[in-house]
This record gives C-alpha cells, sequence and structure tokens, in this order.
C-alpha cells in the first residue's frame, strides 16, 4: 500500500503514534536546528517498517523560527504526492518546541554517500549513475514546480534521500519551500513583496544573491547542476565567500553592499582534475547548462525530465 497518497495524509497523529524521546531513537540524519530519527514500529506485536521523525534539537526548541519551519514543512509535504519526493506520514504538534514531522525512511542521503566515496577514494561517480540521480531530481522538480507550484529553494546532496543501491531518488527537506506562479516567479501575493530566500549559500545561484534578490525556479536549476557537480567532484561546492555548508541562510536584500559585489560576479566552481570519458559528455552538458550565470538560459525540469528520460533508455 502506498501510504504516501492514503487518508494518512490528513491526519494527525496526537492520539494514534506515540514518538519517543529523542536519546532513545537512532539518530539518522541532521539539520539545521534538527535531528532525524528512526522510530521502529511494531504496534499489536506486527513489524512495520520504521519511519523516519524530524524534531528539533534540544537547545533549539525556543527557537520560533525553526518551530515554524517544521510546522510549513509539514504543511507542504502533506500536500505533495510523487514517487520521487519523501512521503508525508503525519505531524505531532505541541508546544514548546516538540513537535515531530513523520516521514518515509529511505536508506541514507546522496551527501553522505558522497563523503564515503570521497574517503575511499573512489574517484566521480559513473555517469549512468549521475543520470539517473540527475533524471530522478528532475522529475522532482517537474512535479514542484509545474504542479504544486513551488520552488524547493534548498536542493542539494543532503537534501537527497537514496533507497537501495540508486533505486530511486527523494527529494527531502521542505520547509523553505516558496510559492511560485505558472511563469516560475516567486508568487508575491502569497508571501509578500518582503519574501526571503533562504538556501544554503554554496548551492545558491547568483541572481539569488544580488540586492535586491530575483527569485524564480531557475534557482533550483542551478542547484541541481551543482548536485551533478558533487557526483563528480565528491565535495560540496564551497566558494570563498559562502558560510559552511550545511547552514542556511536567508537572503531579502539587507546584506552588506560588498557582499552582493562578490555575488553578482561568482563563477560555477571548476570541476576537478579528474579523466572523463565519452560517457560523462551528456552529464557535462547538463552540468554547464543548469549553471549559465544567465538564468533565461538555463533549462526547465521539464525539459531536464524529457532529455534525461530520452538518453537512459538509449543506455
Amino acid at each position: 500500500m502506498n501510504l504516501s497518497v492514503t487518508p494518512l495524509k490528513n491526519k494527525l497523529f496526537n492520539n494514534v503514534i506515540e514518538v519517543p524521546a529523542s536519546p532513545l531513537m537512532k539518530k539518522i540524519g541532521y539539520g539545521t536546528g534538527v535531528g532525524v530519527y528512526e522510530l521502529q514500529r511494531a504496534p499489536l506485536n506486527r513489524t512495520l517498517s520504521p519511519w523516519a521523525v524530524k524534531k528539533l534539537l534540544k537547545h533549539c526548541r525556543k527557537n520560533k523560527a525553526l518551530e515554524k519551519r517544521l510546522q510549513t514543512e509539514a504543511e507542504y509535504l502533506r500536500k505533495l504526492s510523487h514517487p520521487n519526493i519523501i512521503g508525508f506520514r503525519g505531524f505531532i504538534k505541541k508546544s514548546g518546541g516538540t513537535s515531530s514531522l513523520l516521514m518515509e525512511e529511505c536508506d541514507t542521503c546522496l551527501g553522505d554517500m558522497l563523503e564515503e566515496r570521497f574517503e575511499n577514494e573512489k574517484g566521480p561517480y559513473e555517469a549512468k549513475i549521475i543520470l539517473q540521480v540527475a533524471y530522478d531530481l528532475a522529475r522532482a522538480l517537474d512535479y514542484l514546480h509545474n504542479s504544486a507550484l513551488l520552488m524547493h529553494c534548498d536542493v542539494k546532496s543532503h537534501n537527497v534521500l537514496v533507497k537501495g543501491d540508486f533505486e530511486i531518488c527523494k527529494l527531502c527537506d521542505f520547509g523553505v519551500c516558496l510559492p511560485v506562479t505558472k511563469s516560475g516567479r516567486v508568487d508575491k501575493l502569497k508571501v509578500g513583496k518582503d519574501c526571503e530566500y533562504t538556501g544554503t549559500p554554496c548551492w545558491c545561484s547568483p541572481e539569488v544573491l544580488i540586492d535586491p534578490p530575483d527569485i524564480t525556479t531557475m534557482a533550483d536549476i542551478y542547484a541541481f547542476g551543482l548536485v551533478i557537480w558533487e557526483m563528480i567532484a565528491l565535495s560540496p561546492p564551497v566558494y570563498d565567500d559562502s558560510k559552511q555548508f550545511d547552514e542556511s541562510f536567508h537572503c531579502s536584500g539587507s546584506f552588506d553592499e560588498s557582499d552582493s559585489e562578490n555575488q553578482k560576479t561568482r563563477l560555477r566552481p571548476a570541476l576537478p582534475d579528474v579523466e572523463l570519458d565519452h560517457d560523462y559528455d551528456l552529464v557535462l552538458e547538463t552540468y554547464y547548462c543548469c549553471t549559465t550565470e544567465e538564468k533565461e538560459k538555463r533549462p526547465t525540469a521539464k525539459d531536464l525530465t524529457v532529455l534525461l528520460l530520452e538518453v537512459l533508455n538509449k543506455v
């Protein structure tokens, strides 16, 4: 049974699921101010697949902004249903920053896999695997941009979850999404004129870092291209002007003017000095197209989905 399309999406589990205290669960991930834990389920002596539980870390429970972000993520995720987007399982709303977001569990995240591969000195992923991950991610973005009318705003390897040996990849972490119009621009009627773009600096496109930011779904496409770069370089795309790559920032047009000037000239990160054969031609072409400075020249998520499916069917 596919729980992502069942009545579970409309329920709160206050009286159905009891989430143990964080120290009693296995920690399987983390993010800005949150921990992700494995919830083992065995009602009435039955063994069910585990769920993932996202909760605020103890020292962040008084942070109203992070608490609101978790609730916002639950509200967005409840409305989404796509095989390449993590499945919503429920939301337990409690006071004092102890609410819990219940989700489908995957085996690992792409970011962790890249770190392990780098430590083992295995080199870039095979072109076919990169194209498969890119296809799954493009499908998720196509659904978000054109059906859900949302932009993710924080696409990166640590927000791409993987099941099995790349059987399927799923986009996660929807706490900083922004509503968009059918043209792909941020919907200011819904979020107001002074909306904030929240992202991770070294995955951000140049246009969202200028003052004022130019926010469209093309920012997700730029970050998509950098995920491809990560699978080649096995590292985050670090820039001299960026902060720690696992910390989010807010851009509302109120940062230092000199920083703005630096961002206007940001270039895509250079590819590592490794030999790549012709199997990587489309991988590299996709990377360059998605990370071009002129956002109007980037392909849409739908364009990418069609192209990558056509290529994968020939491999």
